[in-house]
């Protein structure tokens, strides 16, 4: 089935995200984007942001220590409201401080209007992110 505009959007996004593209990935979001996690990737996580600019921040922050994220897309669900999608992807890195692999595995819902994300929810598994950045109590490698 041929690709809709919303789903190559969200296809461009990521792939700008994955490469720490964070004012080109932030071309694809509203600047009125609302963004949660029902299960907060780390304990300091707001369990919302408002704002594409907020998002971008929180991410360019919270992903400095890793190499960039090779992002792959395992399905993007069609659904009878065509500015909705649901997608699961998932991502492989390197967490630098440890030397940890990292790969996680998501499940986002957007919502598009005129062509821009304006809401991105996000399930993570906070233990993926915890294991990867965990270090025993010398401070090495645990």
């Amino acid at each position: 089935m041929p690709m809709n505009d919303n789903e190559r959007i969200f296809r461009t996004m990521l792939a700008h995200l994955g490469r720490k593209e964070f004012a080109d990935c932030e071309r694809f979001l509203a600047p009125d984007l609302y963004s949660d996690w029902p299960y907060r990737p780390a304990p300091d996580t707001p369990t919302e942001l408002h704002g594409a600019r907020a998002l971008m921040d929180y991410i360019a922050a919270g992903t400095a220590d890793f190499e960039p994220f090779n992002y792959h897309i395992d399905r993007v669900y069609e659904l009878a409201d065509p500015d909705i999608l649901i997608a699961e992807y998932g991502s492989s890195t390197r967490y630098l401080p440890t030397g940890r692999d990292y790969a996680n595995r998501y499940l986002g819902i957007f919502r598009f209007r005129d062509g821009l994300i304006t809401y991105w929810r996000e399930y993570v598994n906070p233990e993926t992110i915890r294991l990867a950045m965990e270090q025993n109590a010398e401070g090495a490698q645990a």
